[in-house]
């Protein structure tokens, strides 16, 4: 009996079979052309292209009912890539000048990319080093014309290098249901983990050598306790202790459904606020299914991002307007103001390229050197929020000067709308996102000037910890469990409960059964979350008596690492 360690992206027991997947070798032999070939390839070529966009077209459609319109944001972002004129000419040039076979030219462009990007250190190029495998692949299969190679995995626990995004949106397309994912990959926020999270898939990743391993016909994926593990050949006595924990989380799914229309209430009477963080899409029936108070984030960048210009005020309006109406006008929306820079860009505005873009020119910084954009935003939100419960949220604020002229700026903006007779809420709240820790040492001073604080533990984690969240070699360092983290959070708290502001947490912590209990007893009540967390956050709230936490969270204040806090916390909730 072997065990593996790695990290746990979705919880759960598995004991299956695995399926080993290969990297898939595309054993392609490269060729010359003769002369009148040159032609015939191009047009080929063409068609390989033309079939690939078709297939991607395709699974984006049909899969628009099955998953999350923001999981599919992702192929959205790989059938433009398939349509980048620079590429597609590149790498047609190439067919011409070197007289290969489309196939190879395909791996040499790509290839070129990727090795490029790979030696780029930040996030950005990070993840456009993933999505660039996917569409090469794409293009190979489709010249090839091969087949899938996982008519095998249906029923057993994936082992795989890596699983790319659309990769798993396939398996979902074909109705081919996988146990579970072990992955050597170790990307803990990386798309294709947000994307297993969302489809409720048990995922280990960072698991070393597995394909050095000697896999026995019955494994156990276990990401369910602290230390996620993958037990190789278990015991029959081990085996036994699993199905008895598979039984027990069975027993806790059911009470999560019984559970889900229930309110979000403490066993002592306190009401806990649970949102949900939007994109620019809802998907209505699932929202209705969990039942969420409100938006606690809705990410006006997909706003942007879909687009091929900046929208217009009228279009924003328009937008913000259907938002409110979809999820109920009676219901709160946090609207973050474009949170564009790092990871996320506009190919219509571009940002002049820097060492660390993490660091640099992102959130607020780029609405406040693009003055245009962030009053054209503000007076959407504004005309949005006449007679709703709307607030404005700005992100990645790092200091009280810059909150100065936030203010300043909507002042001048209520200003105008005034003069021209439109109408909007004038004493709208407005708040700041938390992910720089400047913004903990000078929580009070920033308090004065502000409405409210939602942290974003994601962001915050990786500035306080100095870490990529995106880095595949760092990885391990990042973890919003760690005390540092955990002191941080709770010193904003205290500030909000002495200045009397309210503080919500809005990152992938707050989704999370530690992460809601550790939360609540910091004294936080607003809690907002991808909706597929929303039932479990709320089958736990009802569980715990709000007013007795205080010593959970001496316990966990005085923790020397993360292990030592999870511990704590899962026997706390063990005992509910």
């Amino acid at each position: 009996m072997e065990k593996i360690y790695g990290k746990g992206i979705y919880e759960g027991v598995v004991i299956g079979k695995p399926f080993l997947k290969y990297e898939k070798k595309i054993e392609i032999e490269p060729y010359f052309l003769k002369e009148e070939e040159i032609a015939n390839e191009i047009l080929r070529y063409k068609e390989g292209i033309k079939f690939a966009q078709g297939k991607l077209s395709k699974l984006i459609n049909e899969l628009r009912t099955k998953v999350d319109k923001k999981d599919l944001q992702i192929l959205i972002v790989h059938f433009e890539m398939l349509n980048d004129p620079v590429i597609l000419k590149e790498i047609e040039s190439m067919i011409r000048k070197e007289k290969l076979n489309a196939e190879e030219v395909v791996k040499k462009v790509l290839g070129k990319y990727i090795t490029l990007f790979s030696k780029k250190k930040n996030s950005v190029y990070q993840q456009r080093v993933s999505d660039l495998k996917d569409i090469r692949d794409r293009l190979l299969f489709a010249l090839i014309r091969r087949k899938e190679l996982y008519n095998n995995v249906e029923g057993k626990i994936l082992i795989a290098k890596e699983i790319l995004p659309s990769e798993l949106l396939e398996l979902v397309n074909n109705h081919v249901e996988i146990k579970g994912i072990i992955m050597e990959f170790s990307g803990t926020t990386s798309h294709v983990a947000i994307l297993a999270k969302s489809l409720e898939i048990p995922t280990f990743m960072g698991g070393k050598d597995l394909f050095l391993e000697k896999w026995s016909d019955e494994i156990i994926l276990d990401t369910y306790h602290i230390k996620a593990r993958v037990i190789n050949n278990p015991i029959l006595e081990v085996v036994e202790e699993y199905k008895k924990l598979q039984k027990f989380i069975e027993k806790e799914k059911e009470e999560i459904e019984k559970n889900i229309n229930m309110p979000s209430v403490t066993v002592d009477g306190v009401d806990i606020n649970l949102d949900f963080n939007a994109g620019q899409h809802i998907d209505l029936n699932a929202l209705r299914r969990v039942n969420p108070r409100g938006v606690g984030l809705l990410r006006t960048e997909f706003v942007y991002m879909e687009r091929n210009s900046l929208p217009t005020e009228q279009e924003q309006i328009k937008i913000y307007n259907s938002i409110n109406e979809e999820i109920g006008k009676d219901k709160p929306m946090i609207i973050r103001t474009l949170d564009i820079g790092a990871d996320k860009i506009l190919p219509y505005c571009p940002i002049e390229s820097e060492e660390n873009p993490s660091l640099g020119e992102r959130g607020i910084r780029f609405t406040l050197r693009r003055k245009r954009i962030l009053r054209t935003q503000l007076r959407a939100i504004l005309q949005s929020s006449y007679g709703k419960d709307i607030k404005i949220m700005h992100p990645m604020v790092s200091c009280r000067a810059e909150i100065l002229k936030i203010k300043q700026i909507l002042e001048e903006v209520k200003e105008d709308l005034k003069e021209e007779g439109l109408k909007f809420k004038e004493d709208i709240e407005t708040g700041i996102m938390v992910e720089v820790p400047s913004v903990i040492f000078m929580a009070r001073e920033i308090a004065e000037e502000i409405d409210f604080f939602s942290i974003g533990t994601n962001d915050l984690t990786q500035y306080i910890l100095a870490t990529d969240r995106f880095s595949q070699k760092e990885n391990e360092l990042y973890d919003y469990y760690h005390p540092a983290v955990l002191r941080a959070i709770n010193t904003l708290a205290e500030v909000g409960l002495e200045k009397n502001k309210k503080v919500s947490v809005c990152g992938e912590m707050a989704g999370e059964l530690v992460g809601v209990v550790i939360l609540l007893s910091f004294g936080i009540k607003d809690l907002s979350m991808a909706k597929t967390f929303i039932p479990r956050a709320r089958n736990i709230v009802r569980k715990i008596k709000f007013n007795e936490l205080g010593n959970l969270k001496n316990q966990i204040l005085k923790c020397k690492d993360s292990t030592e806090v999870k511990k704590i916390v899962k026997t706390y909730i063990k005992k509910l």
